[in-house]
Order: C-alpha cells, then structure tokens, then sequence
C-alpha cells in the first residue's frame, strides 16, 4: 500500500494532477459536510497501520526447540533443525533409500517425526520401513535423549535400482597392456627378419 503511494505521489510531482493539501483540507476541515466519522474512521486506519508495522519490528520469529531429558545440572534444550539433520543423516546410511524429507513436530511431552522417503524397487519394504523407524527413533532417544511420542513414515516413490557403471579392472588393463607388448615385439622380430633377409 505506502510503496503504491509512494510510486502515486513521485509521478504526481510530476504531473501535478493530485493537490495533498486541497485533499487534506477537504477530509478533515470542520468547515466542510464531511461526515466525522469517515475523517475518524481514515485516522483509525491510518494508526492500525501504523501500529501493525511497528509490532512487525519488534516481532521475532520464534526458534522451535525441543527438551534434553535427563539432564541434571540444568535445562538443555536442542532446536528442532538440528534434530532433523541427526536424523536425516543416520537414516541416509541406509541401503535403498532416495529422496529423504524429515519434519518434527515439538510438544512438551516429547517429539514428533514424520519422514517421507523414496525406496528403490528391489527392497522388501515392511522390512525396510521398519529398520528406518527404529533408526530414527533410537537417534532421538539413545544419541539426543528426546523423548519420541510417534515416528511416521510414508513412501512417496519407488525407484528403479541404478546400474552400477561398468569399470576396466586392474587386471583387464595389464592383459590389454601384455598383449600390445607382445603386437609391438613380433611387429619388431619381423621388421629384422625382413632386414636380414635383404
């Protein structure tokens, strides 16, 4: 709304078509038939607005945290981003899996994890979700002591499995090298052959 003022009263200075003054001078002179209650209705909206920005400076965003149990000198919180990377890393070691996405919801009582996780086709899948949960579940609890209320999971995709690209081995390598060796001496014991017989 003020930068679309503010574009309006730039090009007005301009092209003088708006006079602010005749237009304030109308609003709010007692002189004039405008009702009071617009003039009082226009100044309300103008102090909300003002308000409202000043509220948003002072306004920050709050960091979601979650608590540390069985701590004994004191309160140790975790914020909730680090959360998810812990697990988000431990859960990436696993075989099979693509496209790892974590969330976590924090209560007082504990967490919430939701996970959302693309498999590869040739995994058995129950067996697969449930070694993800349990290592989701046992990094909150055994590495962050964090109290886990529930660990969901849903599978958005199944993947073909890559091919594995086919790599020379060291030993084709020495056998294609042998065998340009022994080209380039027969290649030789021919050419001295050839001479001798000359």
């Amino acid at each position: 709304f003020f930068i679309f003022v503010s574009l309006v009263s730039i090009i007005n200075e301009f092209i003088g078509f708006i006079s602010w003054s005749e237009i304030a001078q109308k609003v709010f002179n007692p002189e004039n038939n405008v009702n009071p209650y617009i003039s009082t209705l226009a100044l309300l909206m103008v102090l909300t607005v003002c308000i409202f920005l000043m509220l948003l400076e002072f306004y920050r965003k709050k960091i979601r945290i979650a608590k540390i149990y069985n701590v004994e000198s004191g309160k140790a919180m975790i914020t909730v981003g680090t959360i998810m990377q812990q697990i988000k890393d431990a859960v990436s070691k696993i075989e099979g899996l693509k496209d790892i996405k974590v969330s976590i919801i924090s209560k007082s009582n504990g967490i919430i994890i939701n996970m959302m996780i693309g498999l590869m086709e040739g995994v058995n899948i129950p067996d697969k979700m449930n070694e993800i949960i349990e290592k989701a579940s046992s990094v909150a609890k055994e590495k962050l002591n964090i109290m886990v209320i529930d660990t969901n999971l849903t599978i958005i995709s199944l993947a073909p499995e890559e091919k594995a690209p086919e790599t020379k081995t060291t030993e084709t390598k020495i056998e294609k090298e042998a065998e340009k060796y022994l080209e380039e001496t027969d290649e030789e014991k021919e050419v001295k052959e050839q001479q001798k017989e000359q």
